[in-house]
C-alpha cells in the first residue's frame, strides 16, 4: 500500500506573509499592523516581530517573495520558447506585465487603488536593490542560460533585463493600452537589443 504523503504545512513566516497580502489586497497598507497578523494568524505580536522584524522589514519581504513567484512564472514562459530569444523575452515581458496589473501589492506599490501612494512606495524606491535588483539579476541569469546563442554578456544582459523592466513599470504606471499592444511595441525593442 503507497504511503500518503501530505504537503508541509506552511511556516509561520509565510502564514504571516499570507495574511500581510491579504489585509494589503483588501484595505491597503496602512491598515497592515502587527496586531492585526498577529490575531490573523494566531500568534503572539512577538512571534510576528522574531518572524518578520519591523513594517519595514515586512515590505520588503512581501515584494522579494513575489519577485521569486515571478521569476518562477517567468522561467515557465521561456521554458515554452526554446531557441526563439526574441519570442521567449517578449513572452516573459507580456506574462509578468499582464500579472502585475491583477497583483495588489505591485497596484499598491505603484500607487494604485486600495490604499494609493501611501508609505509602501517609499520603502520600495528607498532600497531598490531589493526587488530591482533581485529582479534583474535573476531574469538575467535565466535568459543567459536559455539563449546562449545570443551574443551579449553576463553584464550585456543585466543592462537589457534592467531596461526591460524600467519599461514595464512605465507601461503599469502609465498604460497605454493593452498588454497585447505593449508587447507589440516591446517585441521590436527587445529584438533589437538582442541584435536580432
Amino acid at each position: 500500500m503507497k504511503a500518503v504523503t501530505h504537503p508541509a504545512p506552511a511556516s509561520t513566516r509565510d502564514r504571516l506573509l499570507d495574511a500581510a497580502a491579504a489585509v494589503i489586497a483588501a484595505d491597503g497598507w496602512a491598515a497592515v499592523t502587527m496586531g492585526k497578523l498577529a490575531a490573523r494568524v494566531g500568534v503572539s505580536r512577538q512571534t510576528v516581530y522574531n518572524e518578520l522584524g519591523s513594517k519595514t522589514e515586512l515590505a520588503e519581504a512581501l515584494m522579494l517573495r513575489e519577485t521569486d513567484r515571478f521569476a518562477e512564472r517567468v522561467t515557465e514562459v521561456v521554458a515554452a520558447h526554446p531557441g526563439r530569444p526574441v519570442d521567449g523575452v517578449t513572452a516573459a515581458f507580456r506574462h509578468t506585465l499582464e500579472a502585475a496589473r491583477v497583483n495588489p501589492l505591485l497596484e499598491l506599490a505603484l500607487g494604485g487603488a486600495p490604499g494609493g501612494r501611501d508609505d509602501f512606495l517609499p520603502l520600495l524606491t528607498s532600497r531598490p536593490e531589493a526587488v530591482l535588483g533581485r529582479s534583474v539579476e535573476t531574469v538575467a541569469a535565466l535568459f543567459a542560460h536559455c539563449y546562449p546563442e545570443v551574443r551579449l554578456t553576463p553584464s550585456e544582459w543585466a543592462v537589457a533585463v534592467e531596461a526591460f523592466v524600467r519599461l514595464l513599470l512605465s507601461h503599469l504606471v502609465q498604460p497605454s493600452g493593452s498588454a497585447e499592444h505593449a508587447s507589440g511595441q516591446m517585441r521590436w525593442v527587445i529584438g533589437r537589443m538582442l541584435g536580432a
